[in-house]
């Protein structure tokens, strides 16, 4: 079944089956199949589940849409394994390129997996746009990067923001288009600010039109540590450029195309490092210094 002419959300969500139907192990049946892309990059899935196949969908990228392109970056298969004894588990394989990715016997295994090689896919092989490990949120009319990797505290800064009347943008990626950086809403658990006043679920708004891309207002290096206070230094262009490439994803592969990128940024906001505790505290600051 080639289904690329639908809309992403008019596939039905499965989440709630505990177990996929399967096929026959003995050949290759593909009930399902299409063509999509994000940020210039296309790639194809197919599964022999039709439930498997919405699996997955449910887990594509911001931005992505069904694609007649037939040239695809990487092609992805999603496998059923029938038990072979009666005291085995049907399990279920990822394939990438033709190559194994991940085997498990819960769905939600395989679509995680799934869903971060692509999202890696998209922001590493992207020529339209650079991608940079950080969280983003709108105020204004500019936005404030926050750079980082994983278990920096850039997701419960962003939060904080949001929590303050900022606009979210991101919590994994600034998605740069010369100085602009653009909206990569990506999927998170429910956010329930202190006191329990916000509740603010990312989920509802995936169908949401997203906010229009802004300007770099403000560049932040500032690592968790507990305790700390906030004390927030100006550093120079050229560390803040170095600081933003360390964090780049595809600095290796595309060097030139990623410093271009941050030298049109740095050369238009400010660039913030300091160590910090509290994300409220830090999420003030920022808000009433970005005017």
């Amino acid at each position: 079944m080639e289904d690329s002419r639908l809309a992403i959300g008019e596939l039905e969500s499965r989440r709630s089956e505990s177990r996929l139907s399967h096929v026959s192990p003995t050949a290759d049946v593909w009930v399902a199949r299409g063509r999509y892309a994000a940020f210039g990059v296309s790639w194809s899935i197919q599964a022999d589940d039709i439930s498997a196949y919405h699996l997955l969908l449910d887990r594509l990228p911001p931005g992505a849409a069904p694609s007649s392109n037939k040239t695809v970056v990487r092609s992805y298969a999603f496998k059923t394994v029938a038990a072979t004894t009666p005291s085995d588990d049907v399990s279920y394989i990822l394939l990438a390129d033709g190559r194994p990715l991940v085997r498990s016997s819960e769905p939600e295994d395989i679509a995680e997996a799934f869903e971060e090689n692509l999202k890696w896919l998209v922001a590493e092989h992207s020529q339209r746009r650079v991608f940079i490990h950080a969280g983003v949120v709108g105020w204004r009319d500019r936005s404030i990067i926050i750079a980082g990797g994983p278990r920096s505290g850039k997701t419960a800064l962003v939060r904080a923001l949001v929590a303050c009347g900022a606009t979210y943008y991101s919590d994994e990626y600034a998605v740069l288009d010369g100085n602009n950086v653009h909206p990569y809403r990506s999927r998170m658990p429910e956010w329930i600010a202190d006191g329990g006043s916000v509740s603010y679920l990312l989920d509802d708004i995936r169908g949401v039109q997203p906010p229009k891309p802004l300007p770099a207002g403000i560049v932040l290096f500032a690592p968790y540590q507990p305790g700390a206070v906030f004390k927030p230094k100006l550093i120079s262009r050229g560390k803040s450029l170095l600081g933003l490439f360390k964090h780049s994803v595809a600095g290796q592969r595309r060097p030139e195309q990623v410093l271009r990128a941050l030298d049109s940024v740095t050369r238009r906001c400010n660039a913030l490092e300091g160590v910090r505790g509290d994300a409220h505290g830090v999420a003030t600051y920022l808000l009433d210094r970005l005017v």
